[in-house]
């Protein structure tokens, strides 16, 4: 913003500096909020050039330069910032979130723009009608103030007025909300974009100290009314904490501020000064402490030590871990440290953070291959987003090379290991893992899915097998609806092999799960999972709590052990045992049988990015299941490498040196033209 105020009203040249610069910086510490900037910045020319044209004389022809240069400085800051933000940009386009919402673009207002004022105070959060642009009671008497003094012209108190009205805009408009949320839909953390109505408040609010000699009327009369449209729009809440100390912090400070005007000393001066320091640290320690306490209770953040303990618990888990079994393979969990409402959790990244390879993730672009395929196994996603895994699916976890289940629940299937167990989880080994890399003579394509997890998985056993497979069986049920509620009792005679139900809705909805009277999770709503692991009792019933009944088409099935066994066992003989895994890199051998076809699979997703060898000539990848890497082999030996770049990385960064060396020639230009001359 002051690059564009110098670009407009100082110096263009510094200006355009300035602006490149920041746009850079911008970009490079957050894509994100450095996009909403420069979307920003394009609006914050147009107020810097109406003040301009409102304090001087204006040319036409000035104007379109300094358009011109402030064109260049955007374009120049992204080129500079390429080397982030391109292969970013690729990323994304290749995610799962790929598309813009075009459906939320609607000339319509959110809300009524006004009720902002009522949300100008302590302990007030952003919700998905309304903002909350609290910074401090200082700056909105300020704002206030602004429009009852006498010394700012009607026309400067007009321009004022548009950049207000501009700015509750942004918030209250669909479609300024729609560009500041870079076109996508926000379900979360509502007005990302706040701190720029902030920086417009603030602004403001310079303006009067700045400007304005004479503050005490329109400070009184600003403060009054404030408090008049504050205390009327949260009149129904008037007794609450919030609304009390902003009240009594407003009255406080106009009354510092006022005193401050009238004091005749310089020592009491500095006293009113120090003391509005004083009370609006006070507004901030006290406004984050109930922020605070709000973001606490509704996402059950963990204490510091709770935190820490979990972490290191954890950590020393997965290093015993990776010194009992050094080699390949993937983990899962059952549970993770954060614990929501009825048992379910956010926290899908740990396997990022404890540095194992999981199966549940949680990003904002996801790979929209791998959601489909882990999807079509049992593992629900939510909002093209996150990877829901809070249980065991035992043939879907055998399938994508789950090794390892860390779970304070005995599994049937699973055998526990000897190594230490950690917060609550021990480590179960499952005997049924396949290999991450195989050989076969089947050519394995990738299944349909038509709704019915369990049937996927017995049609990719059956491909990679080459042979028809059937590892679960269907278990009948008596269904009984009652009001609120539909109750399934499972009818079936075998107790020892893993039980699951799945019971995909047509209708979402906040339901609870209960499995033999016990509570499980909420289902068919927002974190909740599709498939779920049912304990054997001797009247097994699963009820779901839910005013739509109709709304779910039961499916629960019993897998058959020993057919898994004698599934994995034939894929496990076909392992390729010479294989890395080496930062970017992975190398591995394969033999390729003579006159027949031959095939090497890897369960690594495929991706952009990744090229292959094979015995040093290019290879091509193909897919199998949908996402995971399959070769066509060769007669003999195949020594495959594999090597993984960051897509446009290196444009990127080409793109970034070049503008850098734009930036360097405009900057010395004028002292090589002087040389020259001389």
């Amino acid at each position: 913003m002051l690059g564009i105020y110098q670009l407009v009203a100082v110096d263009k040249r510094k200006g355009f500096f300035l602006l490149t610069i920041s746009i850079a910086c911008s970009m490079v510490f957050n894509w994100y909020t450095g996009l909403i900037n420069i979307i920003f910045s394009a609006i914050w020319l147009v107020v810097e050039e109406v003040l301009y044209l409102y304090e001087g004389s204006y040319e036409l022809k000035a104007l379109f330069k300094r358009l011109g240069v402030y064109l260049s400085a955007v374009f120049l800051g992204l080129a500079l910032s390429a080397f982030i933000f391109l292969p970013n940009y690729v990323s994304l386009k290749g995610g799962a979130r790929s598309t813009f919402d075009w459906d939320l673009l609607k000339p319509d207002l959110i809300n009524n723009p006004f009720t902002v004022i009522g949300k100008l105070g302590l302990n007030m959060m952003s919700d998905s009608t309304n903002v909350s642009l609290y910074c401090g009671s200082i700056v909105v008497i300020a704002v206030f103030a602004l429009f009852f003094s006498k010394e700012l012209t009607a026309r400067f108190k007009t321009i004022m007025a548009l950049l207000g009205l501009g700015m509750l805009l942004l918030f209250y408009w669909q479609p300024a909300n729609f560009a500041f949320s870079l076109f996508k839909l926000v379900d979360s953390y509502w007005s990302r974009y706040s701190y720029l109505g902030i920086f417009i408040l603030i602004f403001m609010a310079g303006i009067f100290f700045s400007q304005v000699k004479d503050k005490v009327q329109p400070l009184f009369y600003g403060t009054a009314a404030y408090l008049t449209i504050f205390i009327i729009q949260n009149w129904k809440n008037l007794t609450s904490k919030g609304v009390v100390y902003t009240v009594l912090s407003t009255v406080l400070t106009a009354t510092l501020l006022i005193f401050y005007e009238k004091a005749g000393k310089k020592g009491m001066q500095k006293v009113a000064l120090l003391a509005l320091a004083g009370l609006l640290l006070a507004e901030f320690v006290y406004n984050a402490k109930k922020l605070w306490a709000t973001y606490k209770d509704d996402y059950k953040v963990a204490k510091v030590d709770e935190f820490a303990a979990y972490s290191s618990q954890q950590e020393k888990q997965i290093a015993a871990l990776k010194r009992y079994d050094p080699g390949a393979y993937r983990v899962s969990q059952t549970s993770t440290r954060l614990k929501l409402r009825l048992n379910l959790t956010a926290a899908y990244n740990e396997g990022l953070a404890y540095n194992y390879w999981p199966i549940a993730s949680y990003v904002s672009s996801q790979d929209p291959k791998q959601l489909k395929f882990l999807e079509s196994v049992g593992y629900r996603s939510a909002a093209q987003r996150v990877t829901i895994v809070n249980t065991s699916v035992l043939g879907a976890d055998s399938l994508l090379g789950v090794k390892y289940v860390l779970t304070g629940q005995a599994l049937p299937g699973l055998e526990k290991t000897a190594l230490p167990a950690a917060n609550g989880k021990s480590v179960y080994r499952n005997p049924y893992a396949l290999p991450l890399a195989f050989s076969s003579q089947n050519d394995v394509n990738n299944p349909v899915f038509t709704g019915n997890p369990f049937a996927y998985q017995e049609a990719a056993y059956s491909q990679l097998l080459g042979k028809k497979v059937t590892l679960y069986k269907r278990v009948a049920y008596k269904k009984m609806v009652q009001a609120g509620k539909v109750t399934y009792v499972l009818n079936f005679k075998d107790k020892r092999n893993p039980l699951y139900g799945n019971l995909p809705w047509s209708q979402a909805g906040d339901n609870v799960l209960e499995i033999n009277g016990k509570v499980l999770s909420n289902y068919a709503g927002w974190l909740s999972p599709s498939v779920f692991f049912i304990p054997v009792q001797k009247r097994t019933r699963v009820t779901l709590k839910t005013k739509t009944p109709n709304a779910y088409q039961a499916q629960f099935y019993q897998l058959d052990l020993q057919k898994l066994a004698k599934a994995s066992q034939e894929i496990q003989a076909k392992a390729i045992k010479q294989i890395s895994f080496k930062g970017p890199r992975i190398t591995f051998t394969a033999i390729g049988k003579k006159g027949k076809a031959s095939y090497a699979y890897l369960e690594v997703p495929v991706k952009s990015g990744w090229k292959a060898t094979n015995n040093g000539k290019k290879a091509e990848i193909s897919s199998y299941l949908g996402t995971f890497m399959k070769f066509k082999l060769k007669p003999g030996v195949n020594k495959i490498q594999l090597t993984y770049t960051i897509p446009k990385l290196k444009l990127g960064s080409l793109i970034s040196g070049l503008a850098a060396l734009v930036l360097l020639l405009v900057a010395f230009w004028p002292k090589i033209g002087q040389r020259s001359r001389k």
